[in-house]
């Protein structure tokens, strides 16, 4: 089977974890990158990321990677492409583009037409057919990354971005994106024998993703379909051993303590619905909590508390020190001995208050959440 050279998406600030966790599933070599991580591998390669990672966004196969300063050289790198291998005359098509480089004097609208024209300029000097194109709902999908004046151009195999996992039936108004939850996992060094606690669970994202963990239960595989399953070059019985071969490796007897608590009835009744669609519900448990009064309630010491409280700026948490003052100490006084990981948009004041409450930080990082900057941080007494 042939190698090839792909990328893939990721959240920034994470891109060394996504890479880990890829070279894990595949066996090969993965090298980050801003936002994105770069390897070669085979075809089944990909697919077996595309159904097992829980950190990348979307894979692509990579056509062209090199340096641009106008839109002509955009439209001349992707017209001498050959995609008579990628896609079937009878197959629509679109072009995506991400501009983030503001010195180019084009915008990502400009870049995507040019490249949608230089593909059917291609597609019908060597076949002599004009490829149709669909904006809306495209059966092949093309992606142009433009940064530090060079581009990216990939084919899509993956389509609905993998964070958007196939359990989420209800979604909270401040919900911690799938893949920073399971990054959030790695970083606290929990393990599957190990117990966790989300006491700020909202929609259930971070109890489900450990539970995910712990069974083993590949995200993608349990979606409708990705992408790289229409492509005309992908051999589809290879695919269907692979998904076999998968799903084989799915534990679902596997269980330990995960418990999800939250102030909110809504929140908690959303988070059974999305444990149920995850088909975690026997392992994750659910309870209507204060966590500002973790130490009335907690009549246990999880190994690993793992959690995303408000920021204050989606929500209307008035003052945020006293919140994190406040949490911090129950926790303290409730499981002293578990070591704490959270996300929080003031690092600063947050750090500060583990200190005065005797905590060791053990790490930090920047990623960022949605359009906001957040950090990482993880601790223990």
């Amino acid at each position: 089977m042939p190698y090839f050279e792909w990328f893939a998406t990721t959240v920034t600030g994470l891109e060394d974890l996504a890479a880990k966790e890829v070279e894990e599933i595949a066996g090969i070599p993965v090298y980050p990158d801003v936002g994105k991580i770069f390897f070669k591998g085979t075809v089944e390669h990909a697919a077996l990321i595309n159904y097992s990672s829980t950190m990348i966004n979307r894979v692509y196969l990579l056509l062209a990677r090199e340096k641009v300063e106008t839109l002509e050289d955009l439209c001349s790198i992707a017209r001498r492409l050959d995609y008579t291998w990628i896609i079937d005359p009878c197959q629509t098509f679109a072009v995506k583009a991400e501009r983030h480089d503001k010195r180019l004097p084009f915008t990502s609208i400009d870049a995507a037409g040019s490249i949608g024209r230089a593909i059917i300029e291609s597609f019908r000097t060597s076949t002599n057919i004009k490829l149709k194109v669909d904006l809306d709902n495209p059966e092949v999908e093309f992606f142009c990354l433009l940064r530090n004046s060079e581009i990216l151009l990939g084919l899509d195999t993956t389509g609905e971005s993998l964070h958007r996992r196939y359990y989420r039936v209800y979604t909270h108004r401040a919900g911690l994106q799938p893949t920073i939850a399971s990054a959030m996992i790695k970083i606290s060094g929990w393990r599957r024998n190990e117990s966790l606690l989300d006491p700020m669970c909202g929609s259930g994202t971070i109890p489900i993703e450990a539970a995910i963990k712990l069974k083993n239960i590949p995200p993608g595989l349990m979606r409708k379909e990705i992408r790289l399953e229409k492509l005309k070059f992908v051999d589809i019985n290879m695919l269907k051993e692979l998904k076999k071969k998968t799903k084989e490796c799915i534990n679902l007897e596997a269980v330990t303590d995960i418990v999800g608590s939250d102030i909110s009835p809504k929140s908690i009744e959303g988070a059974k619905r999305n444990i149920e669609a995850a088909g975690v519900a026997d392992t994750v448990e659910l309870m209507i909590r204060d966590c500002l009064h973790i130490d009335r309630w907690l009549t246990w010491e999880p190994t690993h508390i793992v959690t995303n409280p408000p920021y204050g700026v989606r929500m209307n948490v008035r003052d945020i020190v006293e919140f994190y003052r406040r949490f911090v100490e129950s926790i303290g006084k409730a499981s002293p001995n578990s070591k704490l990981t959270i996300i929080v948009s003031k690092p600063k004041i947050f750090t500060s208050i583990l200190k005065e409450k005797n905590y060791r930080i053990t790490s930090s990082r920047e990623t960022m959440y949605g359009r906001l900057r957040a950090t990482i941080i993880s601790s223990e007494k």
